[in-house]
């Protein structure tokens, strides 16, 4: 007769459902947690896997192997078995060299991207969502091939309070760095540029930065000027702010483009104890201009309806 094998009530078969990511140490793992209760999350939703008791919760036989196999068997069933059975076993392999794994149950498309940023701004790798028939992963904003990780000093120090928005972005502007940029949006997360260029993504926003700062603005200087926050509840505002940029890159016969004015808003909301943004639209300042026009030849001018003028 086989002997009976009772299921241990605490046992994980399959992260269904779940954004799960890996953090190095215990004060990420615990700041995590607490980010993520701040961010409304339940306790008992969120399970913190570390050390060898805590891998036996993947485990419900106590195999030598056993957490592995489960994995590979609750992946079999599930199509599509080689993806997540990779990523699984990164997981696995941190648990037994003593990292913090973290799986939050996040059923909505809203908590995840939540849980996935709370985890990221923690320091936490192999960020992603185990749905029910397939791995998505949550990246954050690549680090440049062949650049070193930073120390804790040196990380980029997020966002507090919507107004720093402005000041990082033009921070990491300055310093030439599309992945501090990159790194104040959401996962997924919308951009319009000054002339209409719109990215619906962070990496697509990183991508076009990347590219901007390297051939359109590599000598450029950016500040900041007025700042005003729309405070639209505890946790979502609008900023909006005034920005000036000087040094652009010549181009055709403008050997030395002038200095250029914008007005840059951004939607930003609060998860745990950083802000992120959901939106931002980049506007140029034409002074004594009240509109747009399209001339017979095709040619894109600014227009004033009082004097007539047309740029």
């Amino acid at each position: 007769m086989e002997p009976k094998t009772t299921e241990r009530r605490d046992f994980i078969s399959y992260p269904t459902n779940r954004i799960v990511g890996t953090v190095p140490d215990a004060a990420r793992a615990e700041a995590a947690l607490d980010a993520l209760l701040r961010a409304g999350f339940e306790r008992e939703d969120v399970d913190t896997l570390h050390g060898e008791e805590d891998m036996q919760r993947l485990d419900p036989t106590g195999a030598e192997h056993g957490v592995l196999e489960q994995f590979q068997r609750a992946l079999i069933r599930i199509a599509g078995p080689v993806e997540e059975y990779r990523h699984l076993m990164n997981h696995v392999d941190d648990i037994r060299e003593g990292r913090f794994v973290i799986m939050v149950l996040a059923k909505r498309r809203e908590q995840r991207m939540i849980a996935a940023d709370i985890l990221n701004a923690n320091g936490a790798e192999f960020i992603g969502f185990y749905g029910r028939w397939a791995w998505k992963g949550y990246q954050p904003a690549a680090r440049p091939a062949g650049a070193a990780s930073t120390s804790d000093d040196e990380a980029h120090e997020p966002a507090h309070r919507p107004e720093q928005i402005p000041s990082l972005f033009v921070e990491a502007w300055n310093k030439r760095d599309p992945d501090r940029i990159a790194s104040l949006f959401d996962e997924d997360a919308e951009f319009v540029n000054v002339t209409g260029l719109w990215w619906h993504d962070r990496g697509s926003i990183r991508k076009a930065h990347a590219y901007g700062l390297e051939r359109i603005f590599n000598d450029s200087t950016l500040t900041a000027d007025e700042v005003r926050v729309k405070q639209l509840s505890d946790t979502v505002a609008v900023v909006h702010a005034r920005l000036n940029l000087s040094g652009q890159t010549p181009i055709g016969s403008i050997k030395r483009p002038g200095p250029r004015a914008n007005i840059f808003s951004f939607v930003v909301h609060r998860v745990g104890e950083t802000w992120l943004c959901a939106s931002a639209h980049n506007t140029d300042v034409v002074p004594q201009m009240e509109t747009n026009v399209v001339d017979d030849d095709g040619t894109f001018r600014s227009a004033n309806y009082q004097s007539g003028r047309v740029s």
